[in-house]
């Protein structure tokens, strides 16, 4: 799993401050939120291309860390697009508390902690 999430989060970091230092109209936080769906989105569909196959999979854990890490909008895009994990209802269950969860951070952080 370290492996997965060093695969997925490094590239998040690196598009977090590209995106950042490009489009210096987004804070910090969307910058992030764009680069960790865009990654997000990746895996997904990765995991769906290589299911059944013998390649390394990405770790269900991965999955929803990725997705709890503010990539929701990308998991639900590669869930739908890729009609992956949408019928795991052990997933989706916790899936749904991971979105949840999100939506109450991102909500704090903007009505709360966001610099005016």
């Amino acid at each position: 799993m370290t492996g997965a999430l060093v695969l997925t989060l490094g590239p998040a970091v690196m598009g977090t401050f590209l995106l950042h230092r490009w489009l210096p109209a987004l804070d910090w936080v969307q910058s992030w939120l764009l680069a960790i769906t865009g990654i997000t989105f990746l895996s997904y569909g990765y995991d769906k291309m290589v299911a059944g196959t013998r390649s390394t999979r990405v770790p269900e854990r991965v999955l929803l860390t990725l997705a709890f890490g503010g990539g929701t909008v990308g998991a639900l895009l590669g869930m739908r697009l890729f009609h992956h994990k949408t019928s795991k209802e052990s997933f989706l269950e916790r899936f749904r508390l991971v979105v949840a969860v999100q939506i109450v951070v991102v909500a704090s952080w903007y009505i709360f902690l966001r610099p005016h």
